[in-house]
């Protein structure tokens, strides 16, 4: 099947589901509930929820499990973006070509709205049926997400990156903000399938890790270069703005090398991992998010 059909099957199934959930919630005409839902579908790709239904198809997971697994990581990348943009992180008054959250619903139910999201995942993950997953791996699957975007991964990415903004950086200490500001929670994705499945390898989690943090990675220098070809007046006043990326550190051209030699190192990951499974779909994947910058 032509992976681009797939990736629309995923898209639309992740949708579905993630549109059921919010409708089932309380307090549906309140501000609170409508800044949710126009932040979950502003326009997300769904390219973490891909990459976990991909992995699912290795692993031969249920895709009832992984549609609980996808709603929740979508829910956590959504209050992710909504506290990103509020003014005093990355005051951004626009996103994916629509006004941010706190612009069209104020900071304060934005705010809010991030807060919920954060923790409707976390219900989502604890309460709802995935076929053949014990309590012992959801728990695991919950501390497994809970670690990922906390003080040891997502919030102390993101306050890096905010730290970068007022002081010189080097390619390591970006690498580092890029780890934990972004290829995280990707990682997290693919270990939340691994813990549900029959698997408990640990050569085959490490190879995962592998995959998904090259992937990662490459996937938030790929979004830096599309910023920055896309707003060249914003680079050009970078002094005010002050952004420290891959892009206006060493070029374009020098970053998007950097990009290949991640995506190289995923496709290596995968090439270890076909010895056992069939890794073609994480292939498939991985070929489709490069297509951004070719």
């Amino acid at each position: 099947m032509n992976f681009f059909h797939l990736y629309k099957i995923y898209k639309n199934r992740i949708d579905k589901k993630l549109f059921h959930i919010l409708n089932q919630l309380p307090f549906q005409e309140s501000n609170l509930l409508k800044a949710m839902k126009y932040s979950v579908f502003s326009g997300s790709k769904r390219l973490r929820s891909s990459l976990v239904y991909a992995t699912g198809e290795v692993l031969k997971v249920n895709i009832i499990t992984l549609d609980v697994i996808s709603a929740s990581i979508e829910f956590i990348h959504s209050y992710s973006l909504i506290h990103d943009d509020l003014p005093c992180m990355d005051d951004d008054n626009f996103r994916r070509g629509k006004s941010s959250c706190h612009i069209k619903y104020g900071e304060s139910t934005s705010l809010l709205a991030g807060d919920a999201l954060q923790s409707l995942a976390f219900n989502v993950l604890s309460e709802n049926f995935m076929p053949n997953v014990s309590n012992f791996k959801r728990i695991k699957m919950i501390s497994e997400l809970s670690n990922s975007i906390g003080s040891s991964g997502m919030c102390i990415g993101q306050k890096l990156d905010l730290e970068a903004e007022i002081e010189e950086i080097n390619l390591s200490r970006l690498e580092t903000i890029n780890f934990y500001k972004t290829a995280y929670l990707m990682r997290s994705a693919v270990r939340l399938v691994f813990l549900s499945s029959n698997h408990s390898s640990r050569s085959v989690l490490s190879m995962l890790d592998a995959f998904s943090i090259s992937l990662g990675l490459a996937f938030q220098i790929q979004d830096d270069i599309l910023d920055f070809e896309k707003d060249k007046e914003k680079i050009k006043n970078n002094k005010i703005i002050k952004k420290n990326t891959y892009p206006s550190i060493i070029g374009l051209d020098e970053s998007k090398k950097k990009i290949k030699q991640l995506y190289q190192k995923s496709f290596l990951a995968l090439h270890s991992l076909k010895k056992k499974f069939n890794t073609k779909t994480l292939k498939k994947l991985t070929k489709f998010i490069i297509k951004r910058i070719e």
